[in-house]
């Protein structure tokens, strides 16, 4: 690239030599330049440029071309001349001409110029080894000549290049450095005290840096040729030399001197006379760099440069700009908190020098206080005001006047004018600083409060400087990178606002771990081995000697107008400047600080404006368990009168901004703070207060509106809510960070804490103030944050004894308040509360070993102090009396968590625990102060308790200790301990503790007897001494043989108890301890118990119910109920009670007597006909009858017949249920039964007839007399029961003479009770009996065809009685309804009979029998036989399936029973009307069409064929078949069995006898129908169901051979087997003609004369 422009240069400059006429030399050394540039290799830059430099004549028609003064050629050559330099491509031996030709060219043209100015930085980059001496003098001059000129790009372009090539001459002093030898030293120049030797390139600096002095002065040069420069451009050169090469600089003594002898001096001149604002802000420029780098070489000068910056600061010595400047300085030297450490150590520290620092912050004072109404200064700061506000500041300053927490501060703020804008940052400050403003010219115009703001900027920064330094010091090293992430929160902490707002309404708090080894904070002064300790002694003593002034300056700007940010920082420096101030253990200023912190946080204008209010009660906070207003709360009236009587003074978002810092700090300086605690905690207290009267006023205010009230404080207070949030939480981390603290500083935070309660006593005076006037909010924070901090410091709890945790402190001062009476309700309970949670520390399980035992005893004897201060002061009071109730409650409750936790480690305290668990009686029982003297003497009778509520929670306590921790109570106690729990049974306020408490007797029962083998009771047994009617204790050789009979005598008393549940739960009390301590009692033991108890508590209870009944009017009635019911649960226990041990007491003498006097009470309660009361004494029976062992019947034997009289003579089914609208006897019934069932096996040796009668009797009374079944139906299912009797039938003993009979009678009774019941009761509801009827017919079944071949059954009618009942449901098919699930009743009743008659026909012919009961027995046959053919379909609405279903059915029974029946029937002994009967019931059963009435025979007449042969009119209506067609054909084709040959017995001969005139009436009736009906038809055809039965009938007669001796011969016809043809001839020729038009019929007939012909020899 540079050869082909090099290239197109010299083409150009060779044609305008030519067109110029040059001289010709110049065009020929630019010819031979061109050449060699084309001969050279085209490589690469680096290689073009090392080869030019190798031809120093190539540069030759450059230099002429520049020599000729001609503008066009001498611009063309300096660009290659630029090109060239570039490319290093100049000979070094040329430069010198280069420049001077260059020098020679600054009078042409302003291209020209400038590319001459783009020249000489190249020269400087690539030739700055040879640039120096006249070199570098030449280069400067040809700067310094365009520097003069006119033309301002010119003039500006040069300036650029001198600054980069100055600098640049002064950067090869540090190359130069680097490599130096002591042979390369080239001169000697003077410095302060003689001459140095120096280098070349530094040689070339001191002259350089020298004469730009001596320029800036207006001096000649001695090294420049001669030259000028404006002294502003010379001082701008100086700064740039020392901004870049302040090191260089200050390591050189000669360029020092340099600027102790020719700068210093001109920067205090110009300071010091009245310059131009340009060179003074140039001057001021190069004092912050002097200061950072040349403070220890040039002391003196700084030192009084200092000083002249410190009085140019007052007003009157220096115009407003000047002082701005001076003060821009200092806010520079501030950010640099190690120079700041420097100046006070060079100047301040030393003596005989000027206290340059301490002046300045004093001068700083005097600055912020000068004009008060430029920085709006007021009683508090406000918001900057001004006509443009943007809207956050309009916000803000709307906040702060307001809101001030929701009202203005009518005292102190007040929105300020325009004139008065105070500081900010949009108004206070100028936007390019003046130090910045190189351009102005004259001083530019500055806001009115500028230099307030660079004031506080200057403080600020100092105490951020000493903190930023000293912090990481005070760290120690063992934990600095724990730390470390919490010391730079607290430096970067600042309030709430945008985002942190958010976050401060959302905190997360991290409970700190308690560390017994907390150490504290290091105090950097200790850090004598720190490289850097002296810094820190020299920043304590600026601590030390400047915080009088830093103090007054920040009270001047914490009542200025500031807005956010700067108050923000202003808050932020101020606390830092306390921190370092305590951790430096320098108490003065950091108190003095922390006052001034916390009268900003809440103003004295507050407190006194808040000193004139009323007094304000404790806020009601709607407490779940109180639920009204706290009593002292001013009722709406007077809050009104309040808030018009009284500013509303609070705090603004900025005294709660210095709250949090305050806060902060008390985190920060915790460890060090000792007495100081008072001052943040007091400013809390003090600021707490001030926020709940504000909310209380809010909430009155609100309480009178319609829209519904804010019940939060955030929603109360509006925006100003959340910084209170915020607040809140910060002093939440304050107290958390306790946790931390080693035990002394802890100790200083809790009493600090205690000693701000005020007025403990009512004589107790502390003055007006607001504390005093509103004590009862001011002692609730003391309370309110005593609990956090016990809270906070459980693991010190846990880890330290008392002395070290502060315990007392914290108990003394909650019992302090909670025993003043004067005090708020709701402060005395909060106090308590407050204690117990303290308690509450003591539960842990993770407290050491060393302290457990004495904080649990010193939590015990906390809770019984505070309950003895309320017994103490009691007041009659309504309020106080439920305030000392509440308190009360809380510390049963904080009773109850305790015992949760150790008490089952508990070792002492034990009658502690029993004297607060009493406390809630009005008399207690004997305490430990009264000695177990008083504990025999007496026992509780009366126990009033103080509030249901205290009884609830007392008792959660005693219940748990009876049931988890009774091995832990000493044996001392237990006395203590049952008193107890007899006080609770006998309390009339809670009756479920009452009831629970019974339960507790059982749990001291159960651990007495723990380990104990037996209870020796029989050396009791004829003694008085055992009276357990006596609530007196015994003196008993054994001490739990006493308490166990102490138990027992505490129980029965309780049986005694008004309420009959308590009585219940007493009795199953008792029972339940026997049950557990029965298999250690020894027979003798038990009867004894069962004297002196069981039976006790029977004859209690008669003589209570027939108290009760004497008093009544009604003997059943509710009075008495209970009674019944104790009864029950006697009866229950007792029956559990022996049936476990009843063998184990039938080995003693004594149990028949007491069996008897048990069934003697068992008879009473019968006599009382209460259905509950005879179930339960059944039950109890039949559960003791069962579990007698049959090696021990023999013992039990005198017993049994005592029970059966009972059993026998208490048939419950007649007794009733007073207490029930209904009476339900199913469950008393089946107890009865279920007791028989018991009994029956005990009775089976001595069983008689007698007493198979008897049960069978009280059976049959059972389910005559009993009750329907709730939501069931015994239709489908027997209930209970009837199963219970069916199986009591079913286990009878039948191998006693008679008792078969006695059983199939019942049996009978049972089959016909559905269906011989009172339908009018069954209507009702009764009971239907049918599937009880089902289950009687199956065991009628049973018994019949078990005992079928005992002969009593069928000589003494039972098994008539038997057919009759079974008949009873056959006969009734498809009229009775309530059949139940299948099979239906006539169903089960067919084929019961079927199997029946199965076993019984046959046997009958051996069994001798009367006439008369023959004929009784075969008629009941016949009609069951009748019954099963008989039916009405059309009655029963049956489907057609159905009915099908039905006939398939009876056809099968009917075939069995016909199967049966025949020849049977034929017997000689049965007579003949019988076998008529059965005959008759076929053909009437075998009607499948109705035939004419004319056709039948009369009613009962012998003759049978008689009307056949009537005349009549035929019919033509359409005749329906039967809908039992099917067994009308059964029938019919055993009617024609039955006239049918067989073996011509007797027997058949009679049934065929019998059957003939039916079969022929039934074949007439048919054919006579189709003889008289089908002509009327005319050509219609035979229906086809009587076409079907003609048919029949008639191959019927064709097939049939009947008996000979069945149908008489007629006259002059001889047939053996084909008489009954012969009888129906005359039909069958009558019907020839009728038949022509139906061959089939046809057909038939003839075939029937076919036969006829035959047989009878008819052609």
């Amino acid at each position: 690239m540079t050869a082909q422009i090099l290239t197109s240069e010299l083409s150009t400059l060779i044609q305008d030599s030519k067109r110029k006429n040059a001289d010709i030399r110049n065009i020929k050394a630019a010819e031979k330049s061109l050449s060699d540039l084309k001969s050279l290799p085209n490589t690469s830059e680096a290689q073009l440029g090392a080869d030019l430099r190798r031809r120093p004549n190539f540069v030759r028609p450059f230099l002429l071309s520049c020599a000729s003064k001609n503008a066009k050629l001498a611009g063309t050559s300096v660009a290659c001349f630029q090109r060239l330099v570039v490319c290093k491509g100049l000979a070094p031996e040329t430069l010198q001409d280069t420049l001077e030709v260059l020098r020679d060219c600054t009078g042409l043209a302003q291209d020209v110029q400038l590319k001459i100015l783009q020249v000489l930085p190249s020269f400087q980059q690539n030739y700055g080894e040879y640039l120096t001496k006249d070199l570098l003098a030449t280069a400067l001059h040809i700067c310094f000549i365009l520097l003069a000129s006119k033309t301002a790009v010119i003039s500006n372009t040069a300036a650029a290049t001198l600054q980069q090539i100055v600098p640049a001459v002064i950067g090869k002093v540090t190359k130069e450095d680097e490599s130096a030898k002591e042979q390369d030293f080239v001169a000697e120049v003077p410095i302060v005290d003689g001459s140095i030797s120096v280098m070349s390139a530094a040689l070339d600096a001191y002259r350089l840096l020298d004469d730009i002095c001596l320029l800036a002065e207006g001096d000649r040069p001695s090294f420049l040729h001669p030259a000028s420069m404006p002294p502003n451009f010379g001082l701008e050169l100086i700064e740039a030399v020392l901004s870049n090469h302040a090191a260089t600089v200050t390591s050189h003594p000669e360029l020092v001197h340099i600027i102790r002898v020719r700068l210093m001096p001109f920067i205090i001149r110009v300071l010091s006379e009245q310059k131009s604002f340009s060179m003074t802000v140039r001057a001021m420029r190069l004092l912050p760099i002097i200061f950072n780098n040349m403070l220890s070489a040039l002391p003196s000068e700084c030192e009084m440069v200092l000083s002249l910056l410190n009085h140019m600061l007052d007003p009157s010595s220096s115009p407003m700009w000047k002082r701005v400047l001076c003060l821009e300085v200092f806010r520079g030297l501030h950010s640099e908190s190690s120079l700041v450490r420097s100046m006070y150590a060079h100047f301040d520290e030393q003596e005989g020098k000027r206290s340059v620092i301490k002046d300045h912050l004093d001068i700083l004072v005097r600055i912020s206080s000068e004009k008060p109404a430029i920085i709006g200064l007021g009683a508090q700061s406000t918001i900057p005001a001004s006509a443009g506000q943007t809207e956050d500041e309009m916000d803000e300053m709307a906040a702060l006047q307001a809101e001030g927490i929701g009202g203005s501060i009518g005292v102190a703020v007040t929105l300020r004018s325009s004139t008065a804008p105070g500081i900010s940052a949009r108004l206070s400050i100028m936007r390019v600083p003046c130090l910045d403003q190189l351009d102005k010219g004259d001083p530019p115009q500055i806001p009115p409060a500028y230099l307030y703001t660079l004031a506080l900027t200057c403080i600020n920064s100092f105490s951020e400087g000493l903190a930023k330094f000293l912090l990481p010091f005070t760290v120690p090293s063992d934990s600095r990178n724990k730390r470390k992430a919490k010391v730079k929160e607290l430096e970067e902490s600042k309030p709430a606002s945008g985002d942190e707002e958010q976050e401060a309404q959302t905190p997360k708090i991290t409970r700190s771990q308690s560390n017994s080894a907390s150490r504290l904070p290091t105090n950097p002064l200790s850090l004598e081995g720190n490289q850097k300790h002296s810094q820190i002694k020299t920043s304590s003593n600026m601590v030390e000697t400047c915080w009088p002034a830093l103090l007054a300056a920040y009270s001047t700007f914490f009542h200025a107008a500031l807005d956010s940010e700067y108050y923000h920082a202003l808050v932020r420096s101020f606390q830092k400047f306390t921190q370092i101030s305590g951790l430096l253990r320098l108490p003065t200023p950091r108190d003095a600080f922390l006052t001034a912190l916390g009268k900003n946080a809440v103003p004295s204008s507050i407190m006194s404006v808040q000193n004139s209010a009323q007094q304000l009660p404790v806020p009601d906070n709607k407490d779940p368990r109180r639920g009204s207003r706290t009593p002292n709360t001013p009722a709406p009236d007077s809050a009104r009168r309040l808030s018009s009587d009284s500013s509303i003074a609070s705090l603004n978002t900025r005294n709660l901004l210095c709250l949090r810092a305050l806060l902060n700090l008390g985190i920060a300086l915790g460890p060090v703070l000792q007495a100081a605690w008072s001052i943040i905690l007091e400013t809390l207290q003090q600021a707490d207060l001030v926020i709940s009267h504000l909310a209380a006023q809010k909430r009155q205010t609100r309480s009178g509106q319609s829209t519904p009230t804010a019940t939060s404080e955030t929603d109360l207070l509006g925006d100003i809510g959340n910084e209170i949030a915020a607040v809140r939480i910060a002093a939440t981390r304050m107290l958390e960070s306790s946790a931390e603290l080693p035990d002394e500083s802890f100790l200083d935070v809790v009493a600090s804490m205690s000693g701000l309660l005020k007025n403990l006593t009512d004589s107790d005076d502390t003055g007006d103030t607001l504390a005093s006037a509103m004590d009862p909010r001011a002692n609730l924070f003391v309370v309110e944050n005593l609990g956090k901090i016990a809270e906070f410091n459980l693991p010190r709890f846990m880890e330290h004894p008392t002395p070290r945790n502060g315990w007392h402190i914290f108990v003394n001062s909650f019992l302090s308040i909670v025993s003043a009476n004067h005090f708020d309700s709701e402060l005395r309970i909060r106090a308590a509360k407050g204690l117990c949670d303290l308690i509450g520390i003591t539960s842990s399980s993770e407290i050491v070993k060393e302290t457990k035992d004495e904080m649990r005893v010193e939590g015990l004897v906390a809770i019984a102090r505070q309950i003895d201060s309320l017994n103490r002061r009691r007041n009659k009071n309504k309020t106080s009396k439920s305030c000392e109730l509440e308190i009360h409650y809380m510390s049963l409750e904080t009773l109850r968590s305790l015992m949760e936790q150790f008490g089952d480690s508990l070792a002492s305290g034990w009658f502690d625990v029993f004297n607060i668990i009493t406390s809630v009686f009005e008399e207690p029982v004997p305490s430990k102060d009264g000695g177990e003297e008083e504990l025999r003497e007496r026992m509780p009778r009366v126990t009033n308790a103080k509030s249901p509520k205290l009884v609830r929670s007392a008792f959660g306590s005693l219940q748990l200790i009876c049931s988890d921790f009774l091995a832990t109570v000493p044996e001392n106690c237990l006395p203590v301990l049952l008193n107890a729990i007899y006080s609770f049974c006998a309390q009339l306020d809670e009756f479920n503790i009452s009831l629970t408490s019974t339960s507790l007797f059982c749990n001291v029962s159960d651990h007495l007897w723990t380990d104990q083998d037996a209870l020796d009771l029989h050396s009791f047994e004829d003694k008085n001494s055992i009276n357990l009617d006596s609530l007196e204790i015994q003196n008993f050789d054994s001490q739990k043989a006493e308490m166990i009979l102490r138990v027992l005598a505490l129980l029965a008393e309780v049986t005694k108890d008004s309420r009959s549940e308590i009585r219940h739960a007493a009795i199953h009390s008792i029972y339940r301890i026997f049950d557990s301590c029965g298999e250690k009692l020894r027979p003798s033991d038990w009867m004894i118990c069962q004297k002196q108890v069981i039976l006790r508590l029977f004859a209690y209870n008669e003589e209570a119910f027939k108290g009760a009944e004497s008093a009544d009017q009604e003997p059943q009635n509710s009075s008495n109920s209970s009674f019944n019911e104790a009864a029950v649960i006697l009866l229950e226990n007792t029956s559990s009670l022996m049936s476990n041990y009843v063998n184990v007491m039938l080995v003693e003498d004594g149990f028949q007597d007491v069996w008897g006097r048990l069934c003697n009470s068992a008879r009473l309660l019968l006599d009382r006909a209460n259905l509950a009361l005879s179930a339960a004494v059944f039950i109890a029976l039949e559960k003791i009858l069962l579990n007698v062992e049959a090696e021990q019947r023999s013992a039990f034997g005198p017993c049994i017949e005592i029970t059966w009289n009972i059993w026998k003579d208490g048939n419950p089914s007649t007794h009733k249920s007073p207490e029930r609208k209904t009476t339900d006897n199913q469950a008393a019934l089946l107890a009865y039964l279920h007791c028989l069932a018991a009994l029956y096996p005990l009775l089976s040796d001595d069983l008689k007839l007698n007493h198979i009668q008897a049960i069978l009797g009280q059976l049959k009374r059972c389910p005559t007399n009993s009750s329907p079944t709730t939501y069931s139906d015994d239709s489908d299912k027997m209930t209970g029961l009837q199963s219970q009797i069916v199986l009591c039938m079913q286990n009878m003993d039948d191998r006693i003479p008679g008792a078969v009979s006695e059983l199939i009678r019942c049996s009978s009774f049972f089959a016909s009770l559905a269906f011989e019941r009172d339908l009018s009761s069954a209507s009702r509801g009764g009971p239907t009996f049918v599937a009880f009827s089902k289950a009687s017919m199956k065991l009628l079944e049973d018994f019949i065809t078990k005992h079928r071949n005992v002969f009593d059954i069928y000589s003494d009618g039972s098994l008539l009685e038997a057919l009759q009942a079974i008949f009873i449901p056959i006969s009734l098919k498809y009229s009775w309804r309530s059949e139940g699930k299948s099979p239906p009743t006539w169903q089960k009743a067919t084929s019961c009979a079927v199997e029946m008659l199965k076993v019984t026909i046959q046997i009958q012919e051996e069994v001798v029998l009367q006439p008369e009961d023959v004929s009784a027995l075969w008629q009941e046959i016949l009609n069951i036989s009748n019954g099963i053919l008989l039916a009405d379909p059309t009655s029963a609405k049956k489907s057609a399936s159905e009915s099908a279903a039905d006939q398939s059915f009876d056809i099968v029974a009917f075939l069995s029973v016909f199967d049966l029946l025949v020849p049977a029937l034929g017997s000689s002994q049965i007579p003949d009307g019988l076998r008529g009967t059965f005959s008759k019931s076929l053909f009437r059963n075998s009607i499948i069409h109705t035939p004419h009435p004319d056709d039948l025979p009369v009613l009962d007449s012998p003759e049978v064929l008689k009307n056949l042969n009537s005349v009549h009119m035929g019919r033509v209506c359409d005749l329906y078949p039967s809908r039992r067609s099917k067994i009308a054909y059964t029938c019919l084709d055993k009617l024609f069995g039955l006239v049918a040959r067989h073996d011509s017995s007797p027997e058949r001969i009679r049934l065929a006898r019998e059957a003939a005139p039916f079969l022929i009436l039934r074949v007439g009736i048919v054919l006579k129908a189709y003889i008289l009906d089908q002509p009327l038809r005319g050509r219609m055809p035979t229906p086809a169901s009587q076409k079907k039965e003609l048919l029949y009938v008639l191959r019927k007669l064709v097939e049939l051979e009947s008996e000979p001796k069945a149908i008489p011969d007629a006259p002059g016809i001889r047939s053996d087997g084909k008489k009954h043809l012969y009888r129906v001839y005359g039909f069958v020729n009558k019907a020839l003609p009728v038949a022509r038009r139906d061959p089939e019929v046809l057909q038939a007939l003839n075939r029937v004369i076919e036969v006829v012909a035959s047989d009878f020899g008819i052609d």
